[in-house]
């Protein structure tokens, strides 16, 4: 999902185990991740430490950058989430 998907007062729920609906009460953008970061991507065999000057090259980050979205949930209060572990029920209707 893209940060700019969600938005407040939209109905979501976790997409990783079952779970009620929720509402969107809050979006604090890109909170989490980063786009790029340095790699190891020789072969270091295994049992062998991985230092940080081992870094060869820099490329993108599984996840990206990732909002974290404060969902009010009917069974548990006020929780915070990561934006790619919520799914859209429905979008909130501009008035």
């Amino acid at each position: 999902m893209k940060f700019s998907d969600i938005e407040i007062g939209d109905l979501v729920k976790k997409t990783s185990e079952y779970s009620e609906y929720g509402f969107v009460v809050k979006i604090d953008r890109h909170f989490y991740g980063a786009r790029q970061a340095y790699k190891i991507y020789k072969n270091v065999a295994r049992g062998h430490c991985i230092r940080p000057s081992m870094a060869d090259g820099i490329g993108p980050t599984k996840d990206g950058i990732r909002d974290r979205v404060m969902v009010l949930w009917p069974d548990a209060g006020y929780t915070y989430e990561e934006s790619n572990k919520l799914k859209i029920i429905s979008k909130k209707e501009k008035s």
